[in-house]
């Protein structure tokens, strides 16, 4: 076991890529310098680190030992089953992608069979045109737009997600692939990838808001993900909160109510400012072709009908942020998903309508990595995974 933690802690500092002697591994992971010697050597010989000699020297004149990652040692892949698109992605053990897939699905209501069935094939492109065999793959990951047990299945609603409760999804992957296979919400995972490359890195108290259609919350308190068993995060108790009263999201919200919005302009119901709707302009003069994205990017012009939308929505959020922040009490809370790069326009509004609750709330922050935070959580457990398999 201590070897185990010893070589997690080494490979740990040396993930993001820096060249470390003795002297810096020591300081980066707290061991003593035979133990990161010793750990280092058994690493070499493993083919998971490469030596590169330096340019000082020891205490005995000899160059000092440097090491670093040897990221082309083995690959993970990762793969976000969203419900309206499929990311999958090939990374490194640096955690770097090399290479994706992204396409969304003819239905959003496309059966689970039909889904890892296609996830397979995908896998075996992304393979191929990168010169990868199947067994460099250490491990994968898989984000799901529902709450995990511990046995691999999904808590999915039928009519949301066909076919996913009823599979063990750990197996995902079988017959095709062998790999270890982690599977978790979508929030879970982009709180881990907000901790290890977004806007949360050492910060141990934080709530990622997943806005885009539907409401879902990762956790991480004290240092550790918080899941319960499997269904924490999970916001179907806002139905109970005035103001509230679903777990719609700030995405699928201004999609709606934007194209509301732009159809009153169009047809006369809500004036226009004197050189017309930079919302209607945006979506062509058809309101049902509205998009949150067009929504954030008319208020943020100043349209007088995509701001009154905004405001709505930012005030509805700022008490699902409220209840959230009551409850757990977090350092951060982080907006991820598509809305997530309009934070210019979002946070702004949110801190304003918090004010107005409570003058003490958490930081808001919005996530950099978009709509790829559960992609790059995949990608970290199922280096976690790998890493800790190693010795």
């Amino acid at each position: 076991m201590l070897r185990k933690i010893s070589a997690s802690a080494v490979l740990d500092a040396l993930i993001a890529g820096p060249l470390l002697d003795a002297s810096g591994l020591m300081e980066a992971t707290g061991l003593s310098r035979p133990t990161v010697l010793a750990v280092c050597d058994e690493l070499l010989a493993l083919g998971w680190l490469e030596e590169v000699e330096g340019t000082g020297s020891t205490r005995a004149g000899r160059p000092s030992r440097r090491f670093g990652l040897k990221a082309s040692a083995g690959y993970v892949v990762g793969i976000d089953l969203g419900a309206t698109k499929l990311h999958i992605c090939l990374s490194d053990l640096a955690g770097t992608v090399i290479a994706e897939h992204l396409e969304s699905w003819r239905d959003e209501h496309v059966a689970a069979p039909e889904r890892l069935l296609t996830v397979r094939q995908r896998i075996h492109s992304i393979l191929d045109e990168s010169g990868v065999e199947p067994d460099r793959v250490l491990a994968a990951g898989m984000a799901v737009p529902a709450p995990v047990r511990t046995d691999g299945h999904a808590v999915a609603l039928e009519s949301y997600l066909p076919g996913l409760a009823a599979l063990d999804l750990r197996l995902a992957l079988r017959p095709d692939f062998d790999w270890p296979l982690l599977v978790d919400n979508d929030a879970n995972l982009a709180v881990v990838a907000e901790r290890w490359l977004g806007v949360a890195q050492g910060i141990d108290d934080v709530v990622v808001l997943l806005s885009g259609e539907r409401l879902g919350a990762g956790i991480f308190l004290g240092g550790n993900l918080i899941r319960g068993c499997g269904a924490a995060g999970e916001m179907r108790f806002l139905q109970l909160v005035e103001g509230v009263g679903n777990t719609d999201a700030i995405g699928g919200m201004c999609r709606e109510l934007g194209a509301v919005a732009a159809a009153e302009v169009v047809d006369g119901e809500r004036p226009a400012a004197p050189g017309g709707s930079d919302l209607v302009r945006l979506c062509a003069g058809v309101p049902a072709d509205v998009t949150a994205e067009m929504v954030l990017t008319a208020a943020r012009n100043g349209d007088a009908a995509a701001r009154d939308v905004v405001d709505v929505v930012t005030e509805r959020t700022a008490r699902v942020v409220a209840v959230v922040a009551t409850l757990l009490d977090p350092q951060m809370v982080v907006l991820s998903g598509g809305p997530a790069g309009a934070g210019d326009v979002l946070l702004p509004l949110l801190d304003q309508a918090l004010d107005q609750f409570d003058a003490q709330h958490p930081r808001l922050a919005a996530s950099t990595l978009a709509d790829r935070a559960a992609l790059h959580g995949t990608v970290r457990i199922a280096l976690d995974h790998a890493f800790g398999a190693l010795i």
